[in-house]
């Protein structure tokens, strides 16, 4: 390849008549053969990096004349950026050799597969159509390397390129809050997001919401015959606050909480689907989890994409931040930003205030290991690519405090293989209340179900084996906080695993393969019977309503296991929270080191700290990120706070 690249430019700078020679001499040269394919529609399925895509490729006898995706089960936020993007970028450009939308890239790895082995089916040459070629949007390293991009000028502009009321910088759940919060209160605004979509950890979450009342918790607690005693303020409160270890700030919890019921009915009156259910997520000791239909957070984002928009909100996506500029040197209000964008920098006027909502840096290695040096390279993260803290970095540049660095959660029961939490991963979450059972690599008990999450990933890495495993059958699935289309999806694309008894159900994890991001060989070894003595010996703890080996706290919607179908599903932590953050007023103002307010700055979500302490009760998330951000761009548009904060 080097010496046809030498040669080319050799040749670029001979006299015109060596030239024409060489050109002679080319043309007479015969053309490349057409590659030569069996015209006609291919259906593909392609499972492994992303699960569940159906993709057809219409192909000519020498070209790729359509690639359509039919169905997938990737996260649609997500998976929608590249559907949008490669199929015709493949169609226009002939080549499977295109980049991965960043974000995206198991969506982008499952279409370009699909395609290659359409021309592989259909007779041809993958290497006939892989030339290089570039997608639009910002590229991964610009993406997660905070400072690999061009950061604008270094003093506040005396010109700017833009210029809004609020300027709200990140587009997950607390950033899209803030913005519709901000413009129902007058304020003219706009989003910032560094992804090619917005969404961001939020639409890859669990879709599960905390909130002790709500519009239809009245109807569910009925119909579910659930105890109410639990619904109060005050018991959400007390729950966050011990799982928190009391290391959480009462005035951001009580925030979250008061502010949960309102944006959450909200999001009702705005159309979010939600399952008939209502349970208690483990370190909760109330029903008060709420689940979207499909078990992920795209559905609450596809809502409040939809609420911004009435709003008259804009959204700039692929324009990422790179700088905060204050008044003053870097002593009075901040007043707007600086961004990166596939054009290159523009600035952006705050007349009102700056929104921080940028979120945590799990994905961050350097950045989380600085703070938990046991989280290297080898550990998996949940999160998405873009979760790299340097909202957090670029605010300390302009004086802001931070606090809790090191408090970063493992979600326990992610994806073992690839510490994905994908929809597989919240079944384990959301079934304690139901009565599933979490076994180790013999077949045992090993941790209370109902327990925090914290507690949980300690006890699953101290098993002493690889992967552990959630254990459950159908009379718990039709509980109703998971459902069999979840189930049958799993047992297709291998996160689920069958057995017609628990005997059954042992020997099929005995013959699977595990291995972990880590490298991590699994040694699943549940001898005959032991499964089905720990089935047993759990299902009359469920019937006594005590648990003497792990103190569980058994509802009385557990459901004893008695009949097959069994159910398995495997999993490991993975890195997926950072508690820690900026340090904020009760008003979401961010505060400098020296505890000030910095005027016109605003924070809320994962960004912040405070809120949680040492450990993030499961649901509480979602909560937190739409109450604060409602909050912060209440702030920041009217300079008051909200009736359901008022007096608090």
């Amino acid at each position: 390849m080097k010496k046809r690249s030498i040669s080319r430019n050799i040749g670029s700078a001979l006299a015109a008549s060596a030239l024409i020679a060489v050109v002679a001499w080319v043309t007479a040269a015969p053309a490349p053969a057409a590659p030569k394919l069996k015209a006609g529609v291919y259906h593909e399925e392609v499972k492994g990096n992303a699960f569940g895509f159906k993709v057809d490729v219409e192909l000519t006898d020498s070209a790729i004349k359509s690639v359509t995706v039919v169905s997938h089960n990737e996260t649609p936020g997500i998976a929608s950026t590249a559907i949008a993007v490669l199929p015709e970028t493949i169609v226009k450009n002939q080549s499977i050799g295109v980049d991965a939308v960043a974000g995206a890239t198991l969506s982008s790895g499952a279409i370009r597969y699909a395609v290659r082995k359409a021309i592989v089916d259909a007779g041809g040459n993958p290497a006939d159509f892989s030339k290089p070629v570039p997608v639009p949007g910002l590229t991964r390293k610009e993406l997660t390397d905070p400072n690999g991009t061009d950061r604008g000028p270094a003093t506040t502009p005396d010109k700017w390129d833009e210029t809004w009321d609020i300027v709200v910088v990140g587009g997950g759940y607390a950033g899209l809050s803030a913005a519709y919060a901000a413009a129902t209160n007058g304020a003219k605004t706009v989003v910032i997001e560094k992804m090619p979509f917005i969404g961001g950890n939020s639409q890859i979450n669990g879709g599960q919401y905390a909130s002790w009342t709500s519009k239809i918790a009245d109807k569910l607690t009925k119909e579910l015959n659930l105890p109410t005693e639990t619904n109060t303020a005050e018991k959400h409160i007390e729950d966050t606050m011990t799982g928190g270890d009391y290391q959480s700030r009462l005035d951001m919890v009580k925030n979250m909480v008061y502010g949960a019921p309102f944006f959450f009915d909200l999001l009702i009156d705005n159309g979010l689907e939600l399952r008939p259910s209502i349970i208690m997520a483990g370190g909760h000791y109330g029903f008060r989890t709420y689940a979207t239909t499909n078990s992920q957070g795209d559905k609450i984002i596809e809502v409040q994409a939809k609420m911004i928009k009435n709003a008259g909100v804009e959204v700039q996506c692929n324009s990422k931040m790179v700088r905060i500029y204050r008044e003053g040197n870097e002593t009075g209000r901040v007043v707007g930003i600086a961004v990166y964008t596939p054009k290159g920098i523009k600035t952006i006027k705050a007349t009102k205030g700056v929104v921080l909502a940028t979120g945590g840096f799990s994905a961050n290695v350097a950045m989380r290991s600085a703070q938990l040096p046991t989280l290297t390279k080898d550990m998996p993260t949940t999160n998405h690519i873009g979760a790299t803290g340097e909202g957090i970095v670029y605010a300390k540049e302009v004086g802001a405090d931070t606090m809790q660095m090191s408090n970063i959660q493992l979600y326990p029961f992610a994806n073992p293989n690839t510490g994905v939490l994908d929809l597989w991963a919240v079944i384990p979450f959301s079934g304690p209340s139901a009565g599933i059972v979490y076994v180790d690599y013999q077949g045992k008990r090993y941790v209370s179900e109902g327990e925090r999450r914290d507690v949980n990933a300690r006890a699953a890495q101290s098993s002493g084996g690889f992967p552990t495993f959630t254990i459950l059958n159908q009379q718990i699935v039709d509980t109703g906080f998971t459902t069999m289309d979840d189930i049958n999806s799993g047992i297709e694309n291998e996160r689920v695993i069958k057995g017609d008894t628990l005997e059954d159900l042992a020997k099929k994890l005995n013959a699977m393969k595990f291995r972990s991001p880590a490298g991590q060989e699994g040694n699943v070894n549940i001898a005959p019977g032991v499964l089905t003595e720990t089935i047993e010996k759990h299902n009359k703890y469920v019937q006594d309503k005590n648990d003497p080996d792990f103190k569980k706290v058994i509802t009385a919607k557990a459901v004893q296991m008695t009949t097959g179908p069994y159910y398995a599903v495997p999993q490991w932590p993975s890195v997926h929270h950072t508690m820690g953050g900026l340090i904020t007023t009760s008003k979401l103002e961010v505060l400098d080191d020296f505890g000030n307010v910095i005027p016109g700055f605003y924070a809320a979500g994962e960004v912040t700290g405070g809120v949680h302490g040492t450990n993030r009760l499961g649901s509480n998330a979602d909560a937190d990120a739409c109450a604060n951000g409602y909050i912060a761009g209440y702030v920041a548009a009217t300079g008051d706070v909200p009736e359901f904060i008022k007096g608090k």
